[in-house]
């Protein structure tokens, strides 16, 4: 009973988690905490040069003190106070392993000093290959979000009809210009096209007729020519000679 409580409240509280946990967010946020972690690199390195700087100095306060030594346990010798150059011997010794310790100790602070240089070299590559994946990743996570909303506008158009109306109401349109020429195909067709064009010819040979007439008139055209330029009369057709012709020039 108890381990299904258990099961039950863990499988609640990583609901709470799931819900609250926002990949853009965290990862912005593990960006800033690996910004964060620069400055304390930095002033870590610091100290230990800081280190290196003073051990640097006792060697060489060392370095003076051993020549010191030196020259006056030389001193004594020369002079004859053996005692007092012994005792310079004793405190030149001291200094030497003095500063035999200090060597070592400033090897050591060398190499730690290098070490985390090459430490935080290594940080920032791989801080930077880090920081390089999170904002690639939140700009692919904003493009899909826009293309989501995008196909969702989409979508809405269809789910809103707006596409089958559109074509329904395009066919609608096409149907009525479609009706509206084969009407005036058939009106067309139910004009008597054979009688409008004996009237136009019949126009045109009343036109030519009342020309030929002007001309004899005008003495442009003899009864003879003007016979030879009329048309041919046509069957059932009334036809006027050349002596009707004459008298009615």
């Amino acid at each position: 009973m108890w381990a299904r409580l258990k099961r039950m409240f863990r499988s609640i509280l990583g609901a709470f988690i799931e819900m609250g946990e926002d990949p853009k967010m965290i990862l912005e946020q593990n960006v800033r905490d690996m910004q964060d972690k620069v400055p304390e690199i930095n002033s870590g390195l610091a100290k230990a040069r800081a280190g290196i700087i003073r051990l640097e100095e006792e060697a060489s306060d060392y370095e003076k003190q051993i020549r010191s030594m030196t020259a006056k346990v030389r001193a004594c010798l020369a002079s004859g106070e053996e005692k007092l150059a012994a005792d310079f011997a004793v405190r030149l010794k001291r200094v030497q392993e003095a500063l035999s310790r200090n060597q070592e100790q400033l090897k050591g602070a060398r190499a730690g000093y290098d070490s985390l240089v090459k430490l935080k070299e290594k940080y920032m590559s791989e801080m930077k290959r880090k920081t390089d994946e999170a904002m690639q990743a939140i700009r692919e996570a904003d493009s899909a979000k826009w293309k989501t909303e995008l196909a969702g506008v989409f979508e809405s158009f269809e789910v809103a009809g707006v596409d089958t109306t559109h074509d329904e109401m395009i066919s609608k349109l096409k149907a009525k210009g479609a009706e509206a020429a084969g009407k005036l195909a058939m009106a067309g067709e139910t004009v008597n096209m054979k009688e409008i064009d004996l009237e136009e010819r019949a126009r045109e040979m009343e036109g030519k007729e009342l020309l030929q007439q002007f001309k004899l008139e005008m003495g442009l055209a003899t009864p003879s020519a003007a016979a030879a330029a009329a048309p041919p009369a046509k069957e059932g057709e009334k036809t006027i000679g050349p002596a009707e012709r004459e008298r009615a020039g």
